[in-house]
């Protein structure tokens, strides 16, 4: 995974490389008119052909994309890109869309002057996944992006 500093406080979050392609892909894909072959993606957005097509296979696999074979096929988004969540885009790569030492917070057994992290762990995993369901494809590419977004303080 790589590691992406986020604009709040300088905290570090962890974004994966198939995740920032496939939301990268995804919203090339939702600005087009028709299907776009997995080549023309991987040259227009600098991104290696042979990750993006296993990248894009997940996305199909989990109803996110629609794909058809042969001249003039492709990949398209299988439904409007404002019903297509990153939450939507990011659960086929992850188990859980937080995680603790790759593992879902509540995995974890804290004790004694620890116990209450858990709780911490799991707050901030809930205030993941809920920017991560509220912000759509269409959000980003319009760049119109939700209060949850715009609103975090300095």
């Amino acid at each position: 995974m790589r590691r992406r500093r986020s604009a709040v406080g300088g905290a570090v979050i962890n974004v994966s490389a198939k995740i920032d392609y496939a939301v990268r892909a995804t919203c090339a894909l939702a600005e087009s008119p028709g299907p776009i072959s997995t080549k023309v993606l991987a040259d227009s957005n600098g991104l290696p052909r042979k990750f993006l097509e296993e990248v894009l296979n997940n996305l199909r696999q989990s109803g996110v994309l629609k794909s058809k074979r042969g001249v003039g096929g492709g990949y398209w988004c299988a439904r409007a890109p404002s019903e297509i969540t990153l939450a939507d885009v990011a659960r086929p790569f992850v188990e859980t869309l937080s995680q603790v030492r790759g593992e879902p917070p509540e995995s974890g057994v804290y004790k004694g002057p620890t116990e209450h992290l858990l709780a911490v762990w799991a707050a901030m995993g809930a205030g993941l996944e809920a920017v991560l369901e509220q912000v759509t494809i269409a959000d980003i590419v319009s760049g119109n992006l939700p209060r949850v977004v715009c609103e975090l303080p300095d």
